[in-house]
């Protein structure tokens, strides 16, 4: 089977089992499978239902009139009526997906088993992944041609410099944590480039230096910001020495040259999984302030520090520039005010012993061309008991997000691609590390006494939710988004029944109420044992395509629809949790 055959064909199980999922598709019992009927077409296939009442939809099940379903922009077609698509946003979708599915045929060209993956430096299996474990137009990437793919996607497996500008200081902003200047952070990031890269600034004291991804300063920099190029108010300096590779998001770069430098995470203004991919620079310059607050608390906290070492990623220096006309006018998309700015975040490689090894939360699902998946070749190399092995990672994960959450009102954005698992050279869990503070933030909508720390500016951007919503960061991202995934996993590859995952979870929610009991009426509040909970529906905002131009980023998408039964409230008699 081709590349593209077999990407299409694992697509359009995904896009059956999602859209399913979301209510966008309701299909119905068909012998010992399901049918979905479209003007002119008839889909059959086999699923399970899970926990969130969720789809696991059997991979090569999918037919179409009988014949091998593998082609998702003919699902669309199919279900063009059922989905509301017509005219122009039916042509962009298809296009989005066509994007996808060649992406996905790039990655699966080269990928590698899952023993193979689980031993990759990092930074180098980040661009082997599947993407977004929800979102059908995951690898969409609206802006990039054909040759911007093979140079920039994560997939390509390129390496290349960045460019950097200098920005006259009437325009940009620096922000770093105490005791790193931005002098420092240059000599640290950049060495001898350093000097290289000032040789051209008349008075280099007046200019703020900024690293620019290469598509960014060619289709972005090179056009609104030509007047600025014109007038010196914006510098051309040349690219770096150092060659970065890129991780899932596409912004987010890893240093290849010197490993021990800081990832940088870039402003691209390229569309992928409903936002475009700029940094907003309110949040961009809190960055740095966040980091100090959240380790402050962190080095006070035995639970946090010594107990369970949870790992903050710190964002630890970030530069933000307003377009000196543009950046003025606020009527304009978000999107036009985040087009040139940057993070420096600590590596995970900082943070490894000897004998450890990073692995992202987003890798355990991955199957290898031989079918094996991360997650149990994890457990077969530990050897211990996949039951003993899962309650110890679990515990790891959600204790700490937990106590983040309820102790201190921080709703982290815990998703598989901020969450790395370290691990022994032999696959046991060893502790948990976190990413992504700048616009993975939140707080509480009440008045914590560690909110009198925060920076006053920081504590301004950051989006205050009642703890039902706050806690929708662990359903949406950690239950929703990946234990259901890895219920069917385990289920499917060791025979282990899917209450063997979920009642561990209740087990160790439950627990941390029980031993914090002066946290009760927040943990209540929290509706972590609801009986059912708001279904977040990511696809449906996708496939909508009414917020990709809104005026404020964090306007909130529509994303949730209907109510699902909470499988934290108790065991299902099915046993499908």
């Amino acid at each position: 089977m081709s590349s593209w055959r077999a990407a299409g064909s694992l697509v359009v199980h995904k896009m059956l089992g999602e859209l399913s999922y979301e209510g966008l598709f309701e299909p119905v019992p068909d012998g010992d499978g399901w049918l979905l009927e479209f003007p002119g077409a008839r889909y059959r296939f086999l699923a399970r239902r899970g926990a969130f009442e969720s789809w696991h939809v059997e991979p090569g099940s999918a037919t179409r009139d009988g014949e091998p379903a593998h082609d998702p922009r003919v699902l669309v077609v199919d279900a063009r009526q059922r989905l509301g698509l017509t005219g122009l946003r039916l042509a962009d979708v298809l296009a989005e997906l066509t994007a996808t599915v060649t992406n996905e045929a790039t990655r699966l060209a080269t990928a590698p088993n899952a023993t193979e993956l689980s031993t990759l430096d990092y930074n180098v299996a980040d661009g082997m992944l599947t993407g977004h474990p929800r979102l059908v137009l995951n690898k969409g990437r609206v802006g990039f041609s054909a040759s911007d793919r093979d140079r920039y996607a994560p997939e390509s497996g390129r390496e290349f410099p960045l460019r950097w500008f200098a920005v006259h200081r009437e325009h940009a902003s620096f922000r770093a944590v105490a005791g790193l200047t931005e002098q420092g952070l240059l000599t640290e990031e950049l060495g001898e480039d350093l000097a290289r890269l000032r040789a051209p600034l008349a008075d280099p004291d007046s200019y703020v230096l900024v690293p620019v991804h290469p598509w960014q300063a060619d289709e972005i920099i090179g056009t609104l910001y030509a007047g600025e190029l014109a007038n010196g108010v914006v510098v051309p300096l040349g690219e770096g020495t150092d060659h970065y590779r890129p991780h899932q998001t596409i912004r987010t770069l890893a240093n290849r040259t010197s490993p021990h430098r800081r990832d940088v995470k870039t402003a691209v203004s390229v569309r992928n999984t409903l936002v475009y991919r700029g940094l907003a620079q309110a949040a961009t310059l809190a960055a740095p302030s966040v980091t100090t607050w959240l380790r402050r608390i962190d080095a006070a906290d035995p639970l946090l520090a010594r107990r369970y070492r949870f790992e903050l990623l710190g964002e630890v220096a970030s530069v933000s520039v307003r377009h000196p006309l543009l950046g003025h006018l606020d009527e304009l998309p978000y999107r036009f005010h985040e087009t040139l700015g940057a993070l420096w975040r600590e590596p995970i490689g900082a943070r490894l012993a000897p004998g450890e090894r990073a692995i992202s939360f987003a890798a355990l699902p991955y199957r290898g061309p031989d079918g094996e998946a991360v997650l149990v070749r994890l457990i077969r190399e530990s050897g211990m008991d996949t039951g003993v092995w899962l309650v110890r990672l679990l515990d790891l994960l959600l204790t700490p997000l937990l106590h983040w959450l309820l102790r201190y009102g921080v709703g982290f954005c815990p998703h598989g691609q901020n969450l790395i698992l370290i691990a022994d050279e032999h696959g046991t869990p060893l502790r948990v590390a976190i990413k992504d503070f700048a616009q993975g933030v939140d707080l509480l909508d009440e008045d914590l006494p560690e909110y009198a720390f925060l920076d006053g500016d920081a504590n301004a951007d950051m989006l205050r939710w009642p703890g039902r919503l706050l806690a929708q960061s662990l359903f949406s991202s950690v239950f929703a988004g990946q234990l259901r995934f890895w219920a069917e996993l385990l289920l499917d590859d060791l025979g282990h029944p899917r209450a063997g995952l979920w009642t561990p979870v209740r087990e160790i929610v439950g627990r941390y109420r029980d031993e914090h009991p002066d946290l009760a009426a927040r943990f209540d509040a929290c509706q972590l044992f609801a009986p059912d909970v708001e279904r977040v529906t990511l696809n449906r905002e996708h496939l909508a395509g009414q917020g990709f131009d809104k005026v404020d980023r964090d306007d909130e998408f529509d994303v949730r629809y209907g109510r699902a039964r909470n499988p934290l409230a108790g065991a299902d008699p099915d046993g499908a949790w």
